[in-house]
């Protein structure tokens, strides 16, 4: 039994067929998801299952880390010791003081 294609849902058959992205393509239907260029498999990049060209291949970007309670607890170890370090403790003399 021949498969459908991934783009269009009509039969794909072998002369036509593109395996790739683990699903099945016409030829002309295996095109980037955001120009339509016509991709085959030496220029073709995939993102979600989806072919992209080089130039829409979706950028990696970084997300913002969220609130967890050990990156909480991290924050308020470290504004603690730059507290420390920012304030004079009381029990330390801070003049200079030289013996001779």
């Amino acid at each position: 039994m021949n498969p459908h294609c991934a783009r269009c849902g009509k039969i794909v058959y072998a002369t036509e067929k593109v395996n790739c992205l683990d699903k099945y393509w016409h030829k002309g239907c295996f095109h980037c998801e955001v120009c339509k260029m016509t991709l085959n498999m030496n220029n073709y990049k995939g993102y979600e299952k989806k072919p992209y060209c080089n130039a829409h291949y979706p950028k990696q970007t970084f997300t913002i880390v969220t609130d967890t309670p050990e990156n909480l607890r991290l924050r308020q170890q470290s504004e603690l010791q730059s507290q420390s370090i920012l304030r004079p403790n009381p029990g330390i003399m801070t003049e200079n003081v030289f013996f001779f």
